[in-house]
């Protein structure tokens, strides 16, 4: 029985080998564009969030590590990281993508449609989602930033980071790994506003992706550096908390 279980236990780890990541990964993203497209429970993704936190705990080879052992200058980047994002993405959002966009020739009304804006384009998706659920948008505004707060700093980085990047990066090496596994991270961000169906806004999720796929980079390097996925996760918490309390703030009486 115990050669049986041990058999088994590596047939599992199996699955960290970068065909089987790519793959797995690429199963997540059509489940989470499937739980916020057709599935009744959409925009909420709960298979998705559940397959990317027990998988990596079941395939076991993350290195967690403790708060006592991180350096300060560890702590300063865990705090410097997402600040600095989420400075960029206001410069990013409100004045590279709209001189882009008028420079491919778009007209100044499409340029400034709510359909190249993310922060608008979440506003439509809480909309479409309270019609869907016959509740208040503010409602489904409350539960879904509660859930990402809750659940994706842990979640996303024992998948994005622990076992996809993991994975490539043993094989691959941390350059290619980090690339790879951050524009998988970006992708699946775009599905989140898959609910808009025929509406979907994809100047909005174009900076989406790149927003996602530039933090999944630096939470890479922080995991790397540090050889812990702790900062990791410290790090996407705050970078999660920073908007999800303007959204909050901005739509309180």
């Amino acid at each position: 029985m115990r050669d049986e279980a041990h058999a088994a236990q590596e047939d599992f780890r199996d699955l960290r080998t970068p065909g089987a990541a790519l793959v797995i990964a690429t199963l997540f993203t059509s489940v989470a564009l499937l739980e916020n497209t057709l599935l009744p429970w959409a925009p909420f993704y709960f298979a998705y969030a559940w397959l990317c936190t027990v998988l990596p705990l079941g395939v076991g080879g993350t290195a967690i590590g403790s708060l006592r052992s991180l350096p300060k200058r560890m702590w300063f980047a865990i705090v410097a990281i997402p600040v600095a994002l989420q400075l960029l993405f206001p410069l990013w959002s409100g004045w590279v993508y709209p001189w882009l966009l008028a420079r491919a020739g778009l007209d100044a009304a499409a340029v400034a449609g709510w359909r190249n804006d993310l922060g608008a384009s979440l506003q439509h998706l809480f909309i479409a989602a309270a019609a869907r659920w016959k509740t208040g948008p503010d409602r489904i505004q409350l539960y879904y930033l509660g859930g990402i707060l809750l659940w994706a700093g842990l979640g996303e980085e024992l998948f994005y980071r622990g076992y996809l990047y993991g994975s490539l990066r043993d094989r691959w090496g941390a350059t290619r790994g980090a690339i790879v596994s951050s524009a998988f991270f970006g992708v699946r961000h775009a599905t989140q506003l898959g609910l808009l169906h025929d509406a979907f806004p994809w100047g909005a999720a174009l900076s989406w992706v790149l927003f996602s796929f530039t933090a999944g980079l630096a939470m890479c390097w922080l995991y790397q550096k540090s050889r812990s996925l702790l900062p990791a996760i410290l790090a996407h918490y705050l970078l999660n908390l920073i908007p999800c309390a303007v959204l909050l703030l901005g739509s309180s009486p």
